[in-house]
């Protein structure tokens, strides 16, 4: 159970930010796109979601191995860039993950939003 309990925040992070597109999706459709001919929308959703998670998630070690020092007034900008751009690469490579952005715009509101809603998340399950 305690090797278990390492992937919590991962797959807590997976989970929410899936229905995160799913949601963003189903409120601005002009916006959001989910699904290809492959993918039907609720696979696209779980596979753009992991792999937006995947690419959050990796973003810390990544700077841990450059040696970029990041403040902690800084981090929440640190979040939210790195969610914006693994939300932009993500649309960018839409025929493989089922997900599709309007504009950049729209990747960083959704973006935002995230940040707000993962810290909230790390705030009630305290990994």
């Amino acid at each position: 159970m305690r090797k278990l309990k390492k992937y919590y925040g991962f797959i807590s992070f997976w989970v929410l930010d899936s229905l995160l597109l799913y949601l963003a999706t189903l409120v601005y459709p002009a916006a959001y796109a989910l699904g290809t001919f492959k993918l039907s929308i609720l696979w696209a959703a779980i596979v753009a979601g992991f792999i937006w998670t995947v690419l959050v998630w990796f973003s810390k070690p990544i700077v841990a191995i450059v040696k970029l020092k990041v403040p902690d007034k800084m981090k929440t900008f640190f979040y939210l860039f790195a969610n914006f751009m693994a939300l932009w690469l993500v649309a960018r490579i839409s025929p493989y993950s089922g997900f599709g952005v309007a504009s950049f715009v729209w990747a960083f509101l959704l973006a935002l939003v995230a940040v707000f809603v993962q810290y909230l998340t790390v705030k009630v399950i305290k990994f």
